[in-house]
């Protein structure tokens, strides 16, 4: 299969690339944010636009270049877990206008703005060499698989080059069903994103070099996300798994 590519990155080849979130409020705080990053082992980051406090436009070739690594743009509204309190028209404006900027190497697009909306944001972001990533987030709890697996396959169809499902387990056993549901996506559409946010889903943040979810975000100075593990440490996770892995099939 095909593996999508940007900036040198390669995704669904190796170990997990991992991303680290940028939440700054202001260019300072973003600054700082980015400084303490760049001491740790990133390979991408996310740059959470909808922390930011005014218009983003302006900053947006300051912080691509000074990133030196492949940047993911997010606005993430309220009702997917964000800051951004937009309905799904003003959702779709934002995001095209940041697309139209350019300059980044992905964007994410949420499903919930609906299906024509995103088909057009797809098709406009590859149009300017983006890497489209279509997420769905769940804080309430874990679909059943069949539902899951829908979510994953209807991003890959609406032409998602990385869909991305993020769950919230009530229980070990919803933590099973994600990695298992990822694994078969995997198989059916190619790599993809997964998480099971909180404390408990935490090993579904390191194992994704198993079930062929291929991005993992690690908090810097601050985590986008409940359970997101500290990136020094993911790091050292996804090491230790991979060494495992390489022993395993040597």
């Amino acid at each position: 299969m095909k593996l999508p590519e940007t900036g040198g990155l390669r995704f669904g080849e190796g170990r997990p690339k991992i991303c680290i979130p940028l939440t700054g409020q202001d260019q300072n705080a973003l600054e700082q944010e980015l400084q303490a990053a760049k001491n740790l082992p990133g390979d991408l980051y996310e740059w959470r636009v909808d922390c930011f406090q005014g218009s983003p436009l302006p900053l947006l070739p300051w912080l691509r270049e000074a990133a030196g690594k492949p940047l993911l743009c997010t606005i993430r509204t309220e009702r997917e877990g964000g800051e951004a309190p937009l309905d799904p028209s003003a959702y779709q404006n934002a995001v095209e206008q940041l697309i139209e900027a350019g300059g980044f190497s992905l964007v994410d697009i949420e499903l919930a703005c609906g299906r024509e909306r995103v088909s057009q944001l797809v098709k406009m972001a590859h149009g300017k060499g983006i890497l489209a990533i279509v997420s769905k987030h769940d804080f309430c709890g874990t679909p059943d698989q069949a539902r899951m697996l829908s979510f994953l396959t209807e991003m890959k169809a609406l032409g998602a080059d990385l869909p991305k499902l993020a769950v919230t387990p009530c229980r070990a056993e919803d933590v099973l069903v994600l990695l298992s549901v990822t694994l078969e996506a995997y198989r059916r559409l190619g790599p993809v994103i997964t998480m099971s946010m909180g404390p408990l889903g935490g090993f579904s943040r390191v194992c994704g070099e198993l079930t062929g979810s291929c991005l993992t975000f690690g908090a810097g100075a601050s985590a986008s996300a409940p359970g997101q593990i500290p990136a020094k440490s993911l790091e050292k996770l996804l090491d230790l798994l991979h060494m495992e892995e390489e022993g395993r099939t040597s």
